[in-house]
């Protein structure tokens, strides 16, 4: 090999790995940014939806207590369709969108139907809205068993109960539900509903008299629940958006993501 051949493809050598080196200097942040705004996840508006009896909501809670950690999330609706169901569970929910409410606005837009544990979830929101036709109310705590001692005994059945006390699993079908019973279960209902309706008391910034007029328990439509101030304005799902995205401050076409086709909201 000549002397200037070796030169020559020393030169060549050099000037491919100067290449590639360059090329890599340019190539590697530059994916390294494709990459990271490719994950990069846009801010959003979660929407949770309630529908049903509302007993152990697990998933869902879980789901609601970790967007309080996602800095993309701007704000909550919550869209609710139910009766009600157990005082714990729909309080659960209500204590969880209450916290998320701390960093985010929240908006709930009744359906069909939040009564009972239902309106107690709505609650939690900084504003309510429902159709006029919307059956809400139904404010209290209850509690349904039966009395079957005697049906037992017709057909010969005697039921033996031993228990370390005499209100152990009171109510019980098969034991007869006394006046001390009954008097032990209404005033652990009583105090149940009392929370109750501290709570709207509270939230709603109610008086006394219009907490007389729904400790009763009864149902009322969207227009009644207005006048009452049990709810904020007559509308729907659309209006109760439009007033989330102007309180978050955010675009209209800003993306809605709802919780239960999502699977993990903590990023």
């Amino acid at each position: 090999m000549k002397k200037n051949d070796f030169l020559d493809q020393f030169y060549k050598k050099r000037k491919s790995l100067i290449t590639r080196l360059f090329l890599s200097a340019i190539l590697v942040p530059l994916s390294i940014i494709i990459i990271l705004n490719f994950n990069k996840e846009e801010p959003f508006i979660a929407k949770v939806l309630i529908e049903g009896i509302i007993q152990d909501r697990k998933e869902l809670l879980g789901q609601i207590n970790n967007l309080v950690d996602n800095k993309n999330v701007k704000g909550l609706i919550t869209v609710i369709n139910s009766p009600g169901g157990t005082y714990v569970g729909s309080k659960e929910l209500y204590d969880s969108i209450k916290v998320l409410g701390e960093k985010v606005p929240t908006v709930v837009y009744m359906k069909e139907m939040a009564t009972s544990g239902g309106y107690l979830v709505s609650l939690s929101s900084d504003k309510i809205y429902g159709n006029s036709g919307t059956i809400t109310g139904s404010v209290g705590v209850i509690l349904q068993t039966a009395d079957i001692s005697e049906l037992l005994n017709k057909i010969g059945i005697n039921p033996v109960i031993v228990k370390s006390g005499k209100l152990k699993a009171v109510p019980n079908p098969a034991e007869k539900l006394d006046e001390e019973k009954l008097k032990y279960l209404e005033n652990v209902i009583q105090k149940m509903q009392n929370e109750f309706l501290n709570i709207v008391k509270e939230d709603r910034n109610i008086n006394e008299s219009v907490i007389k007029i729904v400790s009763d328990g009864r149902i009322l439509t969207g227009r009644d629940a207005k006048k009452l101030k049990l709810i904020d304005d007559i509308g729907n799902e659309k209006d109760a958006l439009n007033w989330l995205k102007n309180e978050a401050g955010v675009e209209d076409d800003i993306k809605i993501k709802d919780l239960s086709s999502q699977p993990d909201l903590r990023k």
